[in-house]
């Protein structure tokens, strides 16, 4: 990967770690405030999520020979699902949550465990089973942004 795809990275992933901290001080702040951290939250979100489409569009070309690459990049796309999870599970109660948000919550917990296991999973990778390995972490990947959605929404 590239060294300023690698800086755009850390730059939304900072961006989502301050927005985490500026959701946290929301109460104290006026309507005004409220609404433009909102804003900035939500476009960090999204030029993170825009990253990590970018990453793994590009991870699907990768060769056995380029695998290290791929598997950094899984571990990018890992490191930044986890921030995300974490301000969904911020906000998460489990004794004040519906059937169907616990059952989101579960599968979000499945889903990264597996996720988390598949990209382990590439070290081991051979050159005969390397393209197997990749498009079990891509499903996988799949599964947990699924997931992720479906508890955000829920």
């Amino acid at each position: 990967m590239k060294t300023s795809n690698h800086r755009s990275q850390r730059t939304s992933l900072g961006f989502l770690a301050a927005g985490a901290l500026a959701l946290a001080a929301l109460p104290a702040c006026s309507k005004s405030d409220q609404k433009k951290v909102t804003a900035a939250v939500t476009d960090s979100y999204e030029d993170s999520k825009a990253a990590m489409a970018h990453t793994w569009d590009k991870a699907k070309d990768y060769t056995f020979d380029k695998r290290d690459d791929f598997r950094a990049d899984a571990k990018a796309l890992e490191a930044k699902m986890d921030v995300h999870l974490s301000e969904v599970r911020a906000s998460y109660s489990d004794a004040k949550a519906s059937a169907s948000r616990k059952a989101a919550m579960a599968e979000v917990k499945n889903s990264e465990t597996d996720f988390k296991e598949k990209t382990a999973a590439l070290g081991d990778a051979t050159a005969a089973t390397w393209d197997s390995a990749k498009k079990n972490t891509m499903l996988s990947w799949d599964r947990l942004q699924a997931a992720y959605y479906k508890a955000r929404a829920d």
